[in-house]
């Protein structure tokens, strides 16, 4: 009887789409059960925008490395979106207008639902997008 020595090869699985996608459902999940007295609180924007970016970065991750992801996109929710595929860009014109309102507001410099603004505080927050319409943007892309 021979002898035979099978000698496997390394491999690579990218494991981050499936990460990301993860901790996007998990923010998402946050966000529904999210509840203050407060009638205003930028905490659940914060967590919707955080589902939205890692659901966006989750995809082209599938076809980029997470340097050139990071790189490329940063924080950016509507330029994100706006480099994915045509077939997986399905948000119609409310949703895609929503998605860039809370890109300018979420991307750094300004991270708006990330620290205290006096601004947005004393405007009644009225340059944030509609919460409803931020969920659903969200819960879209999710998908």
């Amino acid at each position: 009887m021979a002898n035979f020595t099978i000698t496997a090869e390394t491999g690579h699985f990218n494991l981050s789409p499936v990460l990301f996608k993860t901790y996007a459902e998990q923010y998402f999940a946050c966000e529904a059960s999210f509840a203050h007295a407060a009638k205003y609180s930028p905490v659940p924007y914060f967590l919707l925008c955080r589902s939205i970016e890692l659901t966006l970065k989750a995809r082209h991750l599938e076809h980029k490395s997470r340097d050139v992801v990071r790189r490329e996109y940063g924080h950016n929710l509507k330029k994100a979106y706006d480099k994915l595929p045509a077939k997986e860009r399905r948000l119609g014109p409310i949703e895609y207008e929503v998605l860039t309102q809370a890109s300018a507001i979420y991307d750094i410099p300004n991270k708006g639902f990330e620290y205290v603004s006096v601004w947005n505080a004393l405007t009644g927050f009225s340059e944030y997008p509609d919460l409803q319409m931020l969920r659903l943007v969200a819960k879209e892309l999710l998908l």
